[in-house]
């Protein structure tokens, strides 16, 4: 593989780490699928920071699949990439060679592919029965216990779940006051409450409010609350993009266009 088609995936890896995360803001505005989101084009050079405009159906048209990326006209690079649509003021491209096995390994979303849970119950039988439930789920990955809401804030800030599996009625701290706690040190992960305690509409709202995404009743058929979480860790990972802190290029700095990378 040469040096120039490493370091071209190395450039386009830090746009698209940089649209993930104008993703991710847009996504807790809870942007439609027609709202318009501005994001870098996905070209091959670092110093490239020109913006585009497309809304969030038409960005995840093109990251259906990892080698596809959105380019100015002009930014496309034919050593490279293959031009496979053209849109109102860019074009999507699709990267071949080794350029598409790059684009592939680099995608800020492959860690989303398994889903990592953490199990928060004060009964050792009813996290055992879980974790043999979800050893079953090709997509998840119990990562983390705690048996009570104290422990459960320490084990998710270690391991930062994309969901927690939450009991409301535990010692020491229940899961009412831990709720707000985890949404501090993990906010994007998912919360399914799982719990025996009677809850009705005005209750549930409130979990809602303190940022549960579902409540399951304790009792039932166990395929429920195993339903539950599929359904929970397969929207996250259809919305749920890279965290920041990665570095890279920055949207809206409107910087002029350099030399290209590779370009002699």
């Amino acid at each position: 593989m040469s040096e120039h088609q490493k370091q071209i995936g190395r450039n386009e890896h830090d746009a698209r780490a940089s649209n993930e995360l104008v993703s991710v803001q847009g996504e807790r505005a809870a942007l439609s699928g027609d709202s318009e989101l501005a994001v870098l084009c996905e070209c091959g050079d670092a110093s490239c920071h020109k913006p585009l405009v497309m809304t969030v159906d038409q960005y995840e048209e093109i990251r259906a699949e990892p080698a596809q990326f959105a380019v100015l006209v002009g930014h496309e690079m034919p050593t490279a990439e293959d031009v496979v649509a053209t849109r109102d003021g860019y074009l999507i491209v699709r990267k071949h060679g080794d350029a598409g096995v790059i684009a592939n390994a680099g995608d800020p979303r492959n860690h989303l592919k398994t889903c990592r849970v953490v199990l928060v119950d004060d009964i050792p039988e009813i996290r055992f029965l879980l974790k043999m439930l979800l050893a079953a789920e090709p997509s998840c990955e119990v990562v983390g216990e705690a048996s009570n809401g104290a422990e459960a804030i320490e084990v998710v800030d270690r391991t930062r779940p994309e969901l927690v599996v939450l009991d409301l009625e535990m010692p020491v701290m229940d899961g009412w006051h831990a709720l707000p706690h985890l949404r501090r040190v993990a906010p994007t992960s998912h919360i399914v409450v799982f719990s025996s305690a009677a809850i009705d509409g005005r209750l549930e709202k409130r979990l809602t409010n303190l940022g549960a995404s579902r409540f399951v009743r304790k009792g039932g058929d166990p395929a429920i609350v195993i339903q539950a979480i599929r359904e929970v860790a397969q929207a996250g990972r259809d919305r749920t993009f890279a965290t920041a802190g990665e570095g890279g290029r920055t949207a809206g700095t409107g910087a002029d266009v350099g030399r290209r990378e590779g370009d002699d």
